[in-house]
């Protein structure tokens, strides 16, 4: 899983090959000018009693050295910083541009809070743990071979004292690092349960004061926080560790060498400067270990939240069907039926909520979809806007399969306004162009006063301009209803979908939004579901369901007359 999942992030960096060569030879260029000063700094301690300005050219040489080491690194980690977070930055519009490929189903089991937390936080330490990797690998794994090199031909038998110790450091590295992945892949998942708990609170902190559940949920987020505290401070101790058990296996080796190489000096087999620049060498041999030691348990940081990434985007995406073609039609003016045909679904297999429903609206024509709660009313709508297939059976939008239509044509034909009122942080000029970006700032106000929003609209400091907030309370419940509708009425669609669309609205502003709904509604398919009965008694059809299935069909007059299920709801209603 990690060699598949590294090989997929490479395919993100590949599109940044030019960087990526650059790197390799910055991190090369680094590594040697780097390596190569301590021996020339052991031949210049060599060569103080040595004729003639031996040692200048030397030290010249060291200062050269010196700068481009300096220069390397700087073009190395600019560079490193391009390769990654453009690499990222695509990983990251794949992870965002993923959620409208999801199924609805997918969506309704996930909080958006681990969403945000996967897109943001995880590829961020993605991020931080390739970058760390980039700056290090190539000028460590270089710098080991180079001073690995150099020690063999300054003196063989001293290298092999570093040859022997260092197999046992890659073993402790390899062993922490193994159980570091396992806490940091837990640590990031208790993190995004943490976002989406954070999440969930701060977008109904009313709700818990109302129901006075706000010290219980503080509990909930102690608890949740403790467990992040304990894996985060296992997976940080892992991870720490490493570098400290590597640096003692590094000063074993320097041990070893100042024994046999004061030996090896007493008995003038080596010069004071050869042995100045092997100690140097010890010196900086494991630290690159060190270094690639740390990069590894910062790794599996990365490497658990890019598990957890890529096993999103491999999430089964809505196929979409062979046949489907793009629509011709203009979606704004056409007339359309719609008609349901033996429909069955069920969320959960073997649970049906709609059973071989049938019925069928003429183009034009509004229809509501009564009944009581939990027969079904909303799945209806979900199944029209292809948010789930049916489990059997068909429905036909102007005489066509839904199914040969692609999603976001047949959705373009549709307007809809629920009771859940949702609006975009910015202007409200902005959130009523929302679905009709080329809408010019008449026809905008136009919508508005058909919906009756333009009378408060007017009443903002900067009127249309005014910047509101979604989770904000600058705007009363009943006036971001309104807006939703002035929304939806701008977007001009065939097909207008009304769920509870008057709820939230007091009876003198119910009634002005159903003469603008009645205006909207001329010649264009309507649907309504209302548990106001009152507001759908001029319909043109009325679908009364009951526990998943069509009780009755009919106007509203039909269906007193039937003396029937609809009958009695709207005499419960009435009395």
């Amino acid at each position: 899983m990690k060699k598949k999942n590294i090989k997929r992030f490479l395919a993100y960096m590949g599109n940044s090959r030019v960087y990526l060569l650059f790197s390799f030879f910055m991190g090369l260029l680094f590594a040697s000018a780097s390596m190569a000063i301590p021996y020339f700094a052991g031949l210049a301690i060599d060569s103080f009693s040595a004729p003639g300005d031996l040692l200048i050219r030397i030290l010249l040489i060291i200062a050269g050295l010196i700068i481009i080491a300096c220069v390397s690194q700087r073009m190395l980690l600019r560079c490193n910083n391009q390769l990654t977070y453009n690499a990222v930055n695509e990983l990251r519009n794949d992870c965002y541009g993923k959620i409208s490929k999801l199924p609805m189903s997918y969506l309704d089991k996930v909080s958006a809070g681990t969403l945000q937390s996967m897109i943001i936080s995880d590829t961020e330490t993605i991020a931080d743990g390739i970058l760390l990797f980039l700056n290090q690998f190539v000028s460590g794994l270089v710098s080991i071979l180079f001073t690995l090199g150099v020690m063999l031909y300054l003196n063989w038998k001293i290298a092999l004292i570093v040859l022997v110790f260092t197999p046992v450091s890659f073993v402790v590295s390899y062993l922490i690092a193994g159980g570091a992945f396992k806490s940091f892949r837990k640590q990031s998942e208790i993190r995004s349960d943490l976002t989406s708990f954070m999440s969930e609170m701060t977008n109904n902190y009313r709700e818990c004061k109302i129901l006075g559940v706000t010290g219980e949920k503080t509990e909930d987020f102690a608890v949740l926080n403790e467990n992040y505290r304990k894996t985060a401070t296992k997976a940080t101790f892992l991870s720490s560790i490493s570098n400290p058990s590597t640096r003692f296996v590094n000063a074993l080796i320097y041990a070893g060498i100042v024994f046999v190489g004061a030996f090896t000096g007493a008995a003038g087999g080596i010069t004071i400067g050869t042995l100045s620049s092997l100690l140097a060498y010890a010196s900086q041999f494991m630290k690159p270990f060190n270094d690639l030691s740390a990069v590894y348990t910062e790794m599996s940081d990365s490497m658990a939240c890019m598990s957890r990434v890529f096993e999103y985007l491999d999430e089964k995406e809505i196929d979409e069907d062979l046949l489907a073609v793009a629509d011709s039609v203009d979606k704004k003016y056409a007339k359309l039926e719609i008609e349901f045909r033996n429909v069955t679904f069920s969320y959960v297999q073997g649970k049906p909520v709609l059973k071989n429903v049938s019925f069928k609206v003429g183009a034009g024509q509004s229809f509501a979809i009564v009944g009581p709660t939990g027969c079904g009313k909303t799945t209806l709508i979900n199944l029209l806007m292809r948010f789930y297939e049916p489990d059997s059976g068909d429905i036909l939008v102007g005489g066509r399969s839904i199914k040969e239509i692609p999603r976001n044509s047949l959705r373009d034909y549709i307007g809809f306004v629920s009771q859940d009122t949702w609006l975009l942080n910015g202007k409200v000029i902005d959130n009523i162009r929302f679905g009709a970006k080329d809408l010019s700032l008449d026809e905008a106000k136009a919508s508005a006063v058909k919906a009756g929003s333009d009378s408060f609209i007017k009443k903002f400091p900067a009127k249309y301009d005014e910047y509101i907030y979604n989770n904000k309370s600058e705007i009363s419940e009943g006036q971001r209803q309104l807006l939703t509708i002035t929304r939806a009425m701008a977007a001009n669609p065939s097909i207008m979908i009304l769920d509870e669309a008057t709820s939230s609205v007091d009876i003198v502003t119910e009634v002005r939004i159903q003469k603008a709904i009645n205006e909207l509604l001329n010649g264009r398919t309507g649907i309504i579901i209302a548990h106001r009965l009152s507001t759908i008694i001029g319909c043109d059809m009325i679908v009364v369901l009951d526990n998943g299935e069509v009780k009755e069909l009919g106007s509203h007059s039909e269906l007193i007359g039937n003396n029937g299920f609809y009958s009695k709801l709207y005499a419960s209603y009435t009395t």
